[in-house]
């Protein structure tokens, strides 16, 4: 689509909750934790501690300020948390006994693995991660290793979950690219006939619900672009469709949506509140070639223009934007109306 740049899909939109949240409550938790080991003088987890601290702030300001995509956050999250869990790791060297609250970090370490990572690097991490952990406990003279045994079960059982989730994931993707590519038109780029259809639909019903300020629908259809194909060739014709998009941009620098309507018909939904501003806008298309880059040639191009309150129901707006435009190229081409009379162009 025109104008702003794309939002994030619903699947990265429900991921980027998700992270901040989680971020959200692993600061509330890594604030507890190193206050506590602060208040007890218990020094040796304070620099696995303050490295989650970190890591959880710096989550939201990577997505907010920074604006990056969750899938750039994957390993940076992987490798902060591993380090961290392996610090706390190589401190229980020096105690009797592995305590409850380090086999949940080695389940939250294999979460995130399987979370986070591809399947072919988190099913070998996690079973390297498990021996070694298994030989971390029984090597300390206090040992239960029927907690080490429902441990096991507990990771092969995050791993089947996660395996699914992926699969899900990936399922959703595919079809919302498809979805995307559907409304899209390959050679342009812009949205397609659909495409359109489904946002104006949607600006109308906004309008009649008093959600939208109002707007002007302008089709416009490339005069001779027969012959450009014919004398030029259809790269060429192919090119100057594809230069269209940026070189109206260019011209209007509006509130504006632009589709490709078929062939070399392109349908203009340009925001505007009254029917001056739409006419002050909509002038400047008014027989003005589009000069495209070189060495494209310079084309012109018929157009009719229609307010939104000119017809009750998207249909019929088309309908007199289409008549309009048809009007236009009686009239000689290289024109903009608003009537279909070859009276006056002034919008009533």
């Amino acid at each position: 689509m025109n104008g702003p740049p794309a939002p994030p899909s619903r699947v990265e939109q429900v991921r980027r909750r998700a992270y901040l949240t989680a971020a959200s409550m692993s600061v509330a938790a890594h604030v507890v934790l190193l206050t506590e080991s602060v208040t007890s003088r218990a020094w040796v987890n304070v620099g696995s501690f303050l490295l989650g601290l970190l890591l959880s702030v710096w989550i939201p300001v990577a997505l907010v300020s920074l604006r990056w995509p969750t899938a750039r956050l994957n390993l940076p999250i992987v490798v902060a948390v591993t380090l961290s869990t392996l610090g706390e790791f190589i401190a229980l060297l020096q105690v009797p006994e592995v305590r409850t609250g380090s086999y949940l970090s080695f389940l939250i370490m294999v979460a995130l693995w399987f979370g986070l990572l591809p399947l072919r690097l988190s099913v070998p991490a996690s079973v390297m991660g498990f021996v070694g952990f298994a030989l971390l406990v029984a090597s300390r003279p206090v040992h239960d290793l029927n907690l080490l045994a429902y441990l096991g079960c507990t990771t092969v059982v995050i791993a089947m979950a996660s395996s699914f989730g992926q699969q899900i994931t990936t399922v959703q993707e595919e079809a919302m690219t498809f979805q995307q590519e559907s409304l899209t038109d390959p050679l342009t780029g812009l949205p397609n006939r659909r495409g359109m259809l489904e946002y104006l639909h949607a600006t109308h019903a906004r309008l009649l619900r008093g959600e939208h300020p109002g707007f002007t629908l302008v089709l416009l259809d490339l005069d001779h672009f027969k012959l450009v194909n014919d004398t030029r060739g259809h790269m060429v014709g192919d090119a100057v469709l594809r230069a269209l998009g940026p070189a109206v941009r260019q011209l209007l620098r509006s509130d504006m949506m632009l589709c490709r309507w078929g062939g070399e018909e392109f349908l203009l939904l340009i925001t505007c509140t009254t029917a001056q501003q739409a006419q002050a806008i909509t002038g400047r298309l008014n027989g003005v070639p589009l000069r495209l880059p070189d060495p494209l040639p310079e084309v012109t191009f018929s157009a009719g223009a229609v307010l939104a309150h000119e017809a009750d129901s998207v249909a019929g707006l088309l309908d007199l934007a289409d008549r309009r435009l048809y009007a236009a190229k009686r009239a000689g081409r290289r024109q903009l109306r608003w009537d279909t009379q070859g009276g006056s162009s002034l919008v009533n």
